[in-house]
């Protein structure tokens, strides 16, 4: 396991996020990554016994090697604190999110929100407070413009034509 801030070798991430190119399979990476992994600082290795729970962070880089037959149960959730960020990642990174039926599910973020709406108002209301704050100064002034409220424009004034130069 690595810590968010350390990206394992061998593992490449876009500039935005949206994006994470790795070795295709576990066993590529073991070869080709693993003795270099281990030495790096905030790598984690352990082993699990029977019986045995390990907890992932939130963010953090993991993979799992099954030495012996086993059954392993994967549960995901979202602590309140984070929930503003996983509503921002289902809406915004759409084409990063994997382990739906996508003939059942066609929009998992539609499909949270109705959940949450459903389960924790609340929660959901205090999370969306917590995006609209984080807009930034360019989105509300942009969005004052589209709204014919003044707003900021990029240009070089209302007399300016193509024909003169």
């Amino acid at each position: 396991m690595f810590p968010p801030a350390s990206i394992p070798p061998g593992v490449f991430v876009s500039d935005d996020q949206s994006e994470v190119t790795s070795p295709l399979s576990i066993a590529e990476w073991l070869v080709g990554f693993h003795k270099l992994a281990r030495q790096m600082p905030g790598c984690i290795e352990g082993i699990c016994k029977a019986g045995e729970i390990l907890h992932v962070p939130s963010g953090w880089w993991h993979l799992v090697v099954n030495t012996s037959p086993a059954l392993a149960l994967t549960q995901n959730f979202v602590p309140i604190a984070q929930l503003p960020a996983a509503l921002e990642f289902l809406d915004q990174q759409r084409q990063s999110i994997s382990g739906f039926d996508c003939q059942k599910v066609t929009d998992p973020y539609k499909l949270f929100i109705e959940r949450m709406e459903a389960l924790y108002p609340e929660e959901l209301k205090k999370a969306r407070e917590v995006l609209e704050a984080k807009k930034s100064k360019w989105d509300t002034l942009v969005a004052a413009k589209e709204a014919g409220a003044g707003g900021f424009s990029f240009g070089f004034g209302a007399d300016y034509n193509d024909d003169d130069e």
